[in-house]
């Protein structure tokens, strides 16, 4: 695991993305304005002290990576939160997660932070698991509702 360097790490973090998403949102389809958008938070990320991307690297190259930023909420004043993490497929059981995990649990101890969160997909139950195995509980219910004429939710989420 190394820090995410810009030139040689952002194709491939961007590659990710639509994996990440379409799993995650059943019926989203990544198009180029996503990815300039996702381009552009990444570039301003990496200028603010307050969030860090972390890649993994194996002999085929980037297999994964971790988001993490420091945040304040209405009820908590300093929290580390996962803004993204992803292990590539070929990876995965393999305790490639709990690691990206663990380096992001050190980055928030590192700067204070007694808490860190994340936010799940319910269409994602496998990286729901990974989360509960590392200390993880749900502490909230996020529920959405379509509205007028923007159709159903997919099934299962």
């Amino acid at each position: 695991m190394r820090e995410f360097r810009w030139r040689t790490d952002r194709d491939a973090v961007l590659g990710f993305q639509a994996e990440i998403y379409e799993t995650n949102f059943p019926g989203f389809r990544m198009g180029p304005t996503f990815l300039r958008d996702y381009e552009q938070q990444i570039r301003q990320a990496l200028r603010h002290p307050s969030e860090h991307l972390m890649v993994l690297e194996d002999e085929e190259g980037l297999c994964g990576f971790v988001w993490v930023s420091l945040i304040t909420t209405m009820v908590e004043p300093f929290v580390g939160y996962i803004k993204n993490i992803y292990v590539a497929p070929r990876l995965r059981g393999r305790g490639y997660g709990r690691l990206l995990l663990s380096a992001a649990d050190e980055w928030f101890r590192d700067r204070g932070c007694t808490k860190a969160s994340l936010d799940a997909s319910v269409c994602n139950p496998r990286a729901i698991a990974v989360y509960e195995t590392n200390g993880y509980v749900a502490v909230r219910l996020r529920m959405e509702k379509k509205l007028d004429g923007a159709g159903e939710l997919p099934p299962g989420c």
